[in-house]
């Protein structure tokens, strides 16, 4: 019996410990914005889908990526905050800071016609021109305390959009006016996204009624669409015109 008797006595504790599974249901996207996503998607609905695998190339150890643009050489330039740096990021994923500027973000970023980099920096809104060996020099200064995006036209000039007053420049040559400059005052309080079509059209997105607008030659502008939202962030122009 003694055998036997020590056998129980060494279930016992085991059992004692064990646990019956747990179940529960997950009914809302904010109950599965609790777990930890990893290569899924959550979509507005709380479904979940597969998602393209994410693999890190480059970390600036900035707190912020405000904004990046790319060369036709497949360089990425990265704008950052909050100590306004320019980091580039060459296509085999090794990088370095290109240039530090004088204000606290790097908010918008596009590629001259002629390969150099425009940085806009926000606030005390500035419009930098940045050359391959990182030398800064400010190109078009708005007087703005906000400079949110920057566009190329194609006769090579540079469309800024501002705020907090709302104003869309078009900049021909480095230090050009602001009132030489002025394109358009939309009355919005920020020019969030801008972007320009094959035919020269320039589009921009707007803060704070979410307006989408069309510029054509002439400077007119053309009102696209009236959002229910607040913002438009970004403007992405399709080979067929379709303007997303």
């Amino acid at each position: 019996m003694k055998p036997i008797i020590f056998l129980l006595a060494l279930l016992f504790p085991i059992s004692s410990f064990a646990s019956e599974p747990s179940i529960w249901t997950v009914g809302t996207r904010s109950d599965v914005l609790k777990g930890d996503a990893r290569g899924v998607s959550i979509d507005a609905n709380g479904t979940i889908t597969l998602a393209p695998k994410l693999t890190e190339i480059y970390k600036t150890e900035q707190a912020y990526i405000w904004s990046s643009v790319i060369d036709p050489a497949g360089n990425v330039f990265l704008g950052t905050g909050g100590d306004g740096r320019v980091y580039k990021v060459a296509a085999d994923g090794t990088g370095a800071m290109l240039t530090d500027l004088a204000e606290l973000n790097v908010t918008a970023l596009a590629i001259g016609r002629n390969g150099e980099l425009f940085a806009a920096t926000s606030p005390d809104g500035k419009v930098y021109r940045i050359d391959a060996t990182g030398k800064s020099e400010v190109y078009f200064e708005p007087k703005e305390k906000y400079i949110w995006s920057l566009a190329i036209m194609n006769d090579g000039s540079l469309a800024v959009g501002s705020g907090e007053a709302g104003k869309i420049y078009r900049v021909r040559a480095a230090g050009a006016t602001p009132a030489a400059s002025l394109l358009f005052d939309t009355s919005e309080t920020h020019i969030i996204s801008l972007a320009v079509d094959k035919q020269g059209n320039l589009y921009t997105g707007t803060d704070s009624n979410g307006l989408v607008m069309r510029f054509g030659a002439d400077g007119k502008p053309f009102g696209l669409l009236d959002s229910p939202l607040r913002e438009i962030l970004e403007l992405v122009v399709a080979p067929d015109g379709s303007v997303y």
